[in-house]
């Protein structure tokens, strides 16, 4: 028999309430037992075992109670044959069958209703352990049962909610009125939904409370019963994912940037709304990978469809910038990164990001015609720079050409013409001619504003060409120029016009720093080079003071100039211009040794191999 006890404060052990039952059941048992066995009162004593087993119903198990009604049943023939013996046609038996019956219907009545209670008290064993709150109040609103999911949850325990007005304690706000909740409720005897509780803390419990009425006999309201789940996280998460939704839809709108789907090998695609206003679909409009070709420039078609093949051999990174032409004939100008993400199905879709760069493209092209604007402008500031060395080469041939004329007049005005010397001197001046119609072609190709042409050039062709139109400028600024080629094929692609541009304009900056810097010995130094393999290398050496290296960073920047009367543009279009043709430039500088200009610029392919 169970003996447990709990200790008491400051008055020793107290037996528990189960360990009484039990010591009383026994007890009740025993008197019981010597009532019937030694005493002649002619009543069914032993009915009175009923007691014990309603007794054993609270303290026992099922076994217990079986075992405690097969006690009682024991003790009671054990009392007849010792009070009566064998006498089994007497009153005294017929009182103890009377006796027996009682015990065994009362045991099965006992265990019956033992089960349900023990299924009863299992489910709210289970209940008390979910995580929801369960609460239930009276029609007056005051709490009679606290739940410990609501003691997690609300932080007070029952102790302290139990006996408390619901309202007062959780002060519930909800979507509706308060009226209005109790009247669906009384009506149906159901209600749900979401309510804001606030907690022993103070802080905010969002609950999605389902709340049931219970009714008496009479169906009379007599108490609700409410479940309270906590959906704060729940709700905080989709606020955050909201709050996020229309963050990336403003940045989307913004940026005009779109976000697309591809699902391979289905075809199925999804946009989001900012990729929808950059195609300009309908809202009712599917996105479909036929929609995005009909709205795809003709010229562009092949691109795009390109595209979608490499999507379906599923290619690790697809990106490509086309047209789009609307149906009033605008042209905008899209981007398209995608790459695909491969689910636990193995199913593979691509992501991608779609970006409208129509305004980009457009300030591109207004930045490159003010760059062939300026490139244009520096080309003539520099023609008039070089105007005294221009007039020289016209007149050098001109002059030869009046001086042949006059001689062949002359052979001609002889007795005996010399016609031998009169066709030499015609010779000569159409040589002579010839080499000042040189002279103005290249001077006109210098000054004509066209639009770039990319065509074969050799380069040591393009250095000697441009070589003779500073050849007057070098000689009088007393400048001595050096001209190493390496000997090697030179052959490069490129726009005649916006190369020679770069290499006068770095042969007069060099003349310039030296002529400022009255140096006694100028010497330029031009050498070509193959270095590294697969490149031709131009340098541009002059014996002038240098560049300081405050300079050095912002020596090719536009509108950066050292010289008074610079515009600051000519160093920043020889950037543009050497980028443009895939090369690069720079500038080195040693202390005493003056500028050094690099110029790098890839060669033909058919000259790499």
């Amino acid at each position: 028999m169970d003996t447990t006890v709990a200790a008491g404060s400051g008055t020793g052990l107290r037996a528990s309430p189960a360990v009484l039952q039990r010591l009383g059941a026994i007890a009740l048992s025993s008197v019981i037992f010597i009532v019937d066995s030694l005493t002649s009162i002619e009543i069914a004593v032993a009915v009175l075992y009923v007691a014990v087993i309603l007794i054993a119903i609270n303290v026992f198990s099922r076994k217990g109670v079986v075992g405690v009604s097969f006690c009682c049943i024991g003790l009671t023939l054990v009392a007849f044959f010792t009070a009566h013996g064998a006498d089994f046609y007497s009153s005294s038996f017929a009182r103890c069958l009377v006796s027996l019956s009682a015990i065994g219907i009362t045991t099965l009545l006992a265990l019956k209703n033992k089960a349900s209670s023990d299924e009863l008290q299992e489910q709210v064993r289970l209940l008390a352990q979910t995580h929801d709150a369960i609460i239930v109040r009276d029609m007056d609103h005051i709490i009679t049962s606290w739940s410990a999911g609501a003691e997690a949850l609300y932080g007070w325990s029952a102790e302290q909610a139990v006996g408390q007005d619901f309202r007062q304690l959780l002060n519930p706000q909800l979507a509706i009125p308060w009226s209005e909740m109790m009247t669906t409720l009384l009506k149906t005897g159901q209600w749900e939904g979401e309510v804001v509780e606030h907690g022993r803390d103070g802080k905010s419990i969002s609950v999605i409370s389902r709340c049931s009425l219970s009714r008496d006999e009479s169906e009379q309201p007599k108490a609700i019963l409410a479940t309270h789940n906590d959906i704060s996280q729940r709700k905080q998460a989709i606020n955050d994912l909201r709050r996020s939704e229309a963050f990336l839809v403003g940045a989307q709108r913004l940026s005009q940037t779109g976000s697309i789907g591809l699902k391979i090998p289905g075809g199925e695609m999804y946009w989001s709304e900012e990729a929808r206003r950059i195609f300009e679909f309908g809202d009712e409009e599917e996105p479909t990978l036929d929609g995005i070709i009909k709205k795809t420039h003709p010229d562009d078609l092949d691109l795009i469809k390109r595209s979608v093949d490499d999507a379906y051999r599923k290619q690790p990174l697809i990106k490509v910038e086309y047209r789009l032409l609307m149906s009033d004939a605008r042209v905008k100008h899209v981007q398209m990164l995608a790459h695909p993400v491969v689910d636990a199905s193995g199913n593979v879709e691509y992501i991608g990001a779609l970006m409208d760069v129509t305004d980009v493209k457009l300030s591109e092209e207004a930045l490159h015609r003010s760059q062939q604007e300026l490139a244009h402008v520096t080309r003539l500031s520099t023609l008039g720079e070089l105007a005294a060395s221009i007039a020289h080469e016209v007149n050098q041939p001109l002059a030869a050409v009046s001086t042949n004329g006059t001689a062949g007049l002359r052979w001609l005005a002889r007795d005996v013409p010399n016609l031998g010397e009169v066709r030499s001197a015609i010779e000569r001046m159409m040589s002579e001619t010839h080499r000042a119609s040189e002279v103005i072609r290249r001077i006109r190709a210098m000054s004509r504003k066209t639009a770039p042409q990319t065509n074969a050039l050799d380069l040591s062709e393009l250095i000697s060409e441009s070589l003779e139109l500073v050849n007057r400028e070098l000689k009088r600024n007393r400048v001595i120029l050096t001209y190493e080629h390496d000997g090697h094929p030179d052959s490069i692609v490129g726009d005649r016009v916006q190369l020679q541009q770069v290499i006068i304009n770095l042969i007069m900056n060099a003349m310039q720093a030296m002529g400022h810097a009255k140096c006694a010995n100028r010497a330029l130094k031009l050498c070509v080079r193959h270095d590294p393999p697969g490149t031709v290398h131009v340098e541009v050496q002059d014996s002038g003071p240098g560049i300081s290296p405050d300079q050095m960073p912002k020596l090719f920047e536009a509108f950066y100039t050292t010289k008074a009367e610079g515009m600051g543009m000519g160093l920043s279009i020889c950037r543009s211009i050497i980028e443009a043709h895939g090369g690069r430039i720079w500038a080195t500088c040693q202390p005493g040794e003056g500028a050094v200009f690099h110029v790098s610029l890839p060669l033909r392919q058919e000259e790499r191999l």
